[in-house]
């Protein structure tokens, strides 16, 4: 047995703890495709069944997560889609789908997350980031998002996350 591989069979240790780095970019680094999504945003001032389609027709809706609160409650999965999936799996994202995003498994992640989709959702502008998670079962994972939001009212709110990693 070797202390740093452990026994055959093992599984590989799990780090202890979770660390989400979070540098905001500016937009003029944003990549063509991110463009695009500003003018979906742009189209669309109500998140509605508008948005999906016209996320659909500019071939976006692949790249994003979507989550929605209602009476004023926690922001709930909705969609996910496959960067996120590549990152923590189907079986996560399918478990996921319709729990609030604090709920998540990986909470040192959701909490640390969980000001820049206030940020998006409250401020009324586009959030650009470059995320560094370390401490999940696999390599650091290098990702950026650019985070969409809106508030509907009546204590409603939702927020699209476009994901590139």
């Amino acid at each position: 047995m070797s202390i740093l591989r452990g026994r055959r069979g093992d599984p590989p240790p799990q780090p202890s703890e979770t660390h989400v780095d979070i540098h905001r970019q500016p937009f003029r680094s944003a990549l063509d495709w991110h463009q695009d999504m500003v003018a979906v945003w742009k189209r669309n001032p109500i998140f509605g069944p508008g948005l999906h389609d016209d996320l659909k027709s500019a071939g976006l809706l692949p790249r994003c997560v979507i989550l929605t609160s209602r009476d004023g409650g926690p922001l709930r999965f909705r969609y996910i889609g496959e960067p996120t999936r590549r990152v923590f799996g189907d079986r996560w994202a399918d478990q996921n789908i319709g729990k609030p995003h604090l709920e998540d498994v990986h909470s040192a992640y959701a909490q640390a997350i969980d000001a820049q989709y206030r940020e998006a959702v409250e401020g009324g502008e586009p959030v650009y980031n470059h995320l560094v998670i370390t401490g999940l079962p696999r390599p650091p994972v290098h990702y950026r998002h650019l985070l969409f939001g809106w508030s509907l009212g009546h204590r409603r709110q939702a927020l699209l996350a476009l994901i590139d990693s």
